[in-house]
């Protein structure tokens, strides 16, 4: 089953931290996230045999943290019309702040997402978008996530909303740690 992302880089983006369920396939679809304003949705998941990584893994206890991955977007949609040639893409970004099992802080950093107007990321590319997070620095479990914004490029000005999908591990995290994650994110640009 394919876990289902919109826009995944913003979401990871914006938790950064968050811990999701370790079986991707496992996960119920998420619905798109589209709102009146989305001007792109997309379905994806993280790159098959390439978890999103944690170093220092996760634990109870916060210490600096870095993130990175690389997450494959298909089948995007804008759902007013106003974002054409875009149907697939590829996003990577590297973050790092103080984290652990429940909570994220003072988070930087950024992604790329290179977009293709095929609709199974090959070919050339249609354009990129580079991406920052603004706002609140900090993150918990149940809290509203920072903002996205995309600093340059393509959807330059918009602003990503985020958040994952799926139940929290965090039981898990707190006894054997977490270095990587997979699994659905949810997103709208605007």
């Amino acid at each position: 089953m394919r876990n289902r992302i919109v826009l995944a880089a913003a979401a990871v983006l914006a938790v950064g931290a968050s811990v999701l369920s370790p079986h991707p396939a496992a996960q119920a679809a998420a619905p798109h996230a589209v709102r009146a304003g989305t001007v792109l949705a997309c379905d994806g998941h993280t790159a098959p045999g390439a978890p999103v990584t944690i170093q220092p893994a996760l634990s109870s206890r916060e210490k600096s943290t870095t993130v990175r991955g690389k997450l494959l977007l298909d089948r995007c949609v804008s759902p007013n019309g106003s974002v054409r040639g875009i149907r697939s893409g590829v996003v990577t970004f590297n973050l790092s702040g103080k984290a652990s099992c429940t909570t994220a802080r003072d988070v930087s950093g950024g992604g790329r997402v290179t977009w293709y107007s095929s609709g199974d990321r090959t070919g050339r590319p249609t354009g990129t978008s580079v991406l920052d997070s603004r706002g609140p620095r900090s993150w918990a479990p149940g809290a509203a996530l920072p903002t996205i914004v995309v600093r340059s490029g393509t959807l330059a000005g918009r602003t990503i909303t985020a958040g994952p999908v799926g139940m929290p591990r965090m039981l898990k995290c707190s006894t054997r740690g977490i270095g990587s994650l997979s699994g659905a994110f949810w997103a709208r640009a605007s």
